[in-house]
């Protein structure tokens, strides 16, 4: 089906007219507009419609027009205002649609208007602020639109607007704090976002998520963040531009989880992180600007999972580290500048993995390493500036892996080593050791060692 013919409009008693999935449908005849008694036109995925006819206006018990996936639709008719009873017009999908008529301001009845993904939509004619029954309003992934215009907040009834991965937004106006969601809001990949809206802070006593995620010309949140005190989850991940955190982030006593992935001008938390007791999870990875923690990080009791993965410019952990006692495993992978781990690490008695990859300039290990008698897997393949094993490694009671790949500066084992596993029970997964890329007289003691202890060793 390509086409309908002429003699449509002569089917006046005709109440709903159903073209859903007609792919080849390319256009309608100008006869529609006759069909007096129709209710609903559904043309969904009718996808090369260029265009529909002039006398679409004379549709006048229409209640329903249905263009969902009209791809190839560029503009509704200027007669579209004539359609007085029409109650939804959905569009979704319209990604040639550049604007709407202003007749679309006429259309009284409306109480639903779906414009998502109409992503070549640029602007909203103001005739639409005389759409006083709109209840529901979707603007969702409408990319090529600046701005919402100020006439929205005038249409009192609207109960539901929604402008989700509407990317191309600067700002958002004071009053879209009444129509957002009381306990989320999401605004990721709102790449020209400079600031956050004031209507945030308002939100205190319900919002419990906030994603900023790829809004990458944040450069800085307000000290009004830490007026939300019901807040649970903060994602910030991908934001290039962001440099810093305010003070004011100890006040979310409520939050639990951080996440910071590649915030890459980051270059330090503020000291008020510590106050944050419920926090169980916090992604630094790929914060790359990050030279330290504060010392009150050690105060973040509740944490079970923080991930420091490619934190290139950080150089210590602080002496609180050890106060993590929850932390279950560690992972440090390609913290090239990290010197030295603290002392305290010993404290962290839960802890089963530690992986410290690629840690080019970790030239020694702290003595309190062999406390960590939970441990189970210790990797510390490629640290090349690593001379030396602590003489306390053979206190590791039943470790199942150790990685020391291409660790070539390390020449001598220390005393203890046979020791190493000696509680482990029979059944128990046996010592692997992998020696890739160590010194000749390093694999050789390893793998005497292996024959007599049972190791799974790997050259």
């Amino acid at each position: 089906l390509t086409g309908l013919l002429e003699l449509l409009g002569e089917l006046t008693a005709l109440r709903e007219l159903q073209l859903s999935g007609c792919k080849r449908v390319a256009r309608l005849p100008d006869s529609l507009g006759q069909l007096a008694s129709l209710t609903l036109l559904d043309m969904t995925a009718c996808f090369v419609l260029a265009r529909l006819p002039e006398s679409l206006g004379g549709l006048t018990a229409l209640t329903t027009l249905n263009l969902h996936m009209c791809t190839a639709l560029a503009c509704l008719p200027e007669s579209a205002g004539g359609m007085a009873a029409l109650t939804r017009l959905d569009m979704t999908g319209c990604e040639a649609v550049t604007r709407l008529p202003d007749s679309v301001g006429q259309l009284a009845a409306l109480r639903e208007l779906c414009l998502d993904d109409c992503t070549r939509l640029e602007a909203l004619p103001e005739s639409l602020g005389q759409l006083t029954a709109l209840t529901s309003f979707r603007l969702c992934r409408c990319r090529a639109l600046t701005r919402l215009p100020e006439w929205l907040a005038d249409l009192t009834g609207l109960t539901t607007l929604l402008v989700d991965g509407c990317v191309g937004l600067t700002h958002l106006p004071q009053w879209f704090g009444e129509h957002a969601s009381q306990d989320t809001l999401d605004f990721t990949g709102y790449k020209r976002l400079t600031c956050l809206p004031e209507f945030i802070g308002l939100m205190s006593a319900t919002l419990t998520t906030l994603n900023l995620s790829e809004c990458s010309s944040l450069a800085a949140l307000p000290d009004f963040l830490g007026q939300l005190a019901a807040l649970k989850s903060l994602k910030l991940c991908y934001c290039h531009s962001l440099q810093s955190l305010p003070d004011s982030l100890g006040q979310l006593t409520a939050l639990s989880f951080i996440h910071l992935h590649r915030c890459e001008a980051l270059t330090a938390l503020p000291d008020s992180v510590g106050q944050l007791t419920k926090l169980t999870s916090l992604n630094l990875m790929l914060c790359t600007a990050l030279t330290s923690l504060p010392e009150s990080f050690g105060r973040l009791a509740a944490l079970t999972s923080l991930n420091l993965e490619e934190c290139t410019a950080l150089a210590s952990l602080p002496k609180s580290f050890g106060q993590l006692a929850l932390l279950p495993s560690l992972d440090l992978t390609g913290c090239a500048s990290l010197v030295a781990l603290p002392a305290s690490l010993g404290q962290l008695t839960r802890l089963q993995q530690l992986c410290l990859r690629r840690c080019a300039s970790l030239a020694a290990l702290p003595d309190t390493l062999g406390q960590l008698t939970a441990l189970q897997s210790l990797d510390l393949s490629e640290c090349t500036a690593l001379s030396a094993l602590p003489d306390t490694l053979g206190q590791l009671a039943a470790p199942t892996r150790l990685n020391l790949k291409d660790c070539r500066a390390i020449t001598a084992l220390p005393a203890t080593i046979g020791s190493l596993g000696a509680n482990v029970t029979v059944g128990s997964r046996r010592l692997s050791v992998c020696v890739l890329g160590c010194q000749g007289g390093l694999k050789g003691a390893i793998q005497a060692l292996g024959r007599t202890r049972q190791w799974a060793v790997m050259m």
